[in-house]
């Protein structure tokens, strides 16, 4: 039998205790080092390799698409570059990758230097995987996003992401007239707006829809129908505001190609005298707005004309909220608590017509959130007078302790509809309640109103007192406090003295 030297039976003995406690060697890391990219989700599928394309700047349809870095090693991954290659689609699209540290390596092609990989076993998610198409590019263009890489020298498995440019038709890219600061009531203004065709195919002649929210328009075009818009809530467009505004339809007989821009203005703008503020909101390629509107007559005048805008001219900014060229109003309103005064004995019956109205000179919305009656610029609440209690509740008012529509209750807080969005200057919104006297005397009750601070230029109004009194009582002090109109109404044996005036009505 032969002999080993000392020295390489010790040498043996340690790599037989590397092996037993697994001690990584240069080139176990390498085989360890896993990393796969995967999509999490996109398309509003789980899972979906596919990417839209649209021009919007202010919008991503992809904001759902998520890429994820999954370690399926062993080891720790100390690097990784990630190659995106989307030169397929030939300059249709600008690509966002959401990997850390990419750079344009060549036109189509991004390379990301990663870092901050996954533990062994973990998963890192990385949000929005954008993609936004060129002006000039078709709807319909096809293309794909090829994404490989390397991580600790090993290779990650490619993955394909198809992409598909969406036909938006005309973008809003450019408004016009904008103005620093605020503009008077009555003032007159000239905005106008900007499109770009991301169309698929060349266009023989186009429709303009626009309305003047707050405003009206001060000339009238040849090739124009007017009339009024109806407004519904953004929340349900199945429901319309109390607001309606003026609005028109233009037809151009433009032949239109890919890549084409336009600008177009409407001519002046007068802010309305009650207005906040006054935006002229505008839509090319939309002729859904003419079923929709009401009192509708053709224009007349000379030819509202699409301006070709030159092709020096500085890129658009293409927007898909639909917005407009907006200007805000130097104005204010003021918002004064409505009481009552009735007459009755016990045991009558009595009404009392209590709110609120705008004494102007602006006017204001009632609710200011992005839900019906969320956030109110005005909450109104109804402190029934002791002595009384409510048998009748007009609607919506609820009882402030359990917030239920009933009877019996002492505090009441009150809305108006959904669809009472403006109060103008003027105008007013009052609830009817019915009130059973039942001992006299009564001390007054209150109306209490918390206004927003545009709303309420004079916040020593917001408080006014409910009374209810004995007929035909004399002396000091005895004359009922009466807000607004007063007029006189029987109600069973007692006797009311009341605003007279509808639910919502100019004074």
């Amino acid at each position: 039998m032969s002999r080993l030297p000392r020295g390489v039976w010790a040498a043996a003995g340690v790599l037989a205790v590397a092996a037993a406690v697994g001690v990584p060697s240069e080139r176990a890391v390498a085989a360890g080092a896993r990393l796969e990219v995967t999509s999490s989700a996109g398309g509003y599928t789980v899972g979906s390799y596919t990417l839209e394309a649209m021009p919007y700047t202010d919008r991503d349809p992809n904001t759902g698409n998520s890429v994820k870095l999954a370690n399926t090693g062993a080891t720790k991954i100390t690097s990784y570059t990630l190659t995106v290659d989307y030169s397929s689609l030939g300059g249709a699209v600008d690509v966002t990758a959401p990997f850390s540290g990419c750079e344009k390596k060549t036109e189509g092609v991004l390379v990301c230097q990663g870092k901050d990989a996954p533990a062994p076993g973990r998963t890192t998610r990385l949000d929005n995987f954008r993609v936004r198409s060129l002006k000039g590019v078709r709807g319909g263009t096809t293309g794909e996003i090829r994404v490989s890489g390397q991580a600790d020298g090993a290779a990650i498995t490619e993955r394909v992401w198809k992409v598909h440019v969406v036909d938006v038709g005309f973008a809003q890219d450019r408004f016009t007239g904008e103005l620093k600061g605020e503009v008077k009531p009555g003032a007159e203004v000239r905005p106008g707006a900007g499109f770009t065709y991301f169309g698929a195919n060349t266009l023989k002649g186009t429709d303009l829809s626009m309305h003047a929210g707050h405003g009206s328009f001060k000339q009238e075009f040849g090739n124009c129908t007017y009339g009024k818009l109806p407004i519904p809530m953004d929340s349900d467009p199945g429901i319309l505001t109390d607001l309606a505004f003026p609005a028109a339809v233009c037809h151009f007989d433009n032949t239109i190609e890919v890549g084409d821009s336009f600008d177009v203005s409407p001519g002046p703008l007068r802010v309305d005298d009650d207005a906040l503020g006054t935006a002229l909101i505008s839509h090319l390629g939309d002729t859904d707005q003419l079923r929709k509107m009401t009192d509708v007559h053709p224009g007349k005048g000379p030819e509202l004309k699409l301006v070709p805008r030159p092709d020096d001219a500085p890129p658009g900014n293409p927007q898909d909220n639909r917005g407009g060229v907006g200007y805000k109003v130097d104005t204010t309103a003021d918002a004064e608590a409505v009481g009552a005064s009735a007459e009755g004995r016990p045991g009558d019956v009595v009404t009392v017509q209590v709110g609120y109205r705008n004494n102007g000179p602006g006017g204001m919305p009632t609710w200011t959130g992005t839900e019906p009656l969320e956030d109110p610029s005005v909450a109104t609440t109804i402190t029934i007078p002791p002595g009384t209690t409510v048998v009748k509740v007009p609607k919506r008012c609820w009882a402030e302790d359990d917030h239920e529509t009933r009877t019996g209750g002492r505090v009441y807080t009150c809305r108006g509809e959904n669809n009472e969005w403006w109060v103008g200057s003027g105008e007013r919104l009052i609830w009817p309640f019915k009130l059973r006297i039942d001992k006299a005397p009564v001390k007054p009750g209150k109306v209490s109103l918390k206004v927003l601070r545009e709303s309420d230029s004079n916040t020593r109004n917001d408080t006014t007192a409910i009374t209810v009194k004995a007929p035909h009582a004399t002396g000091a002090g005895a004359a009922p406090w009466i807000a607004g109109t007063a007029g006189v109404l029987a109600a069973g044996a007692g006797t009311v003295l009341f605003v007279t005036a509808r639910r919502r009505r100019r004074t």
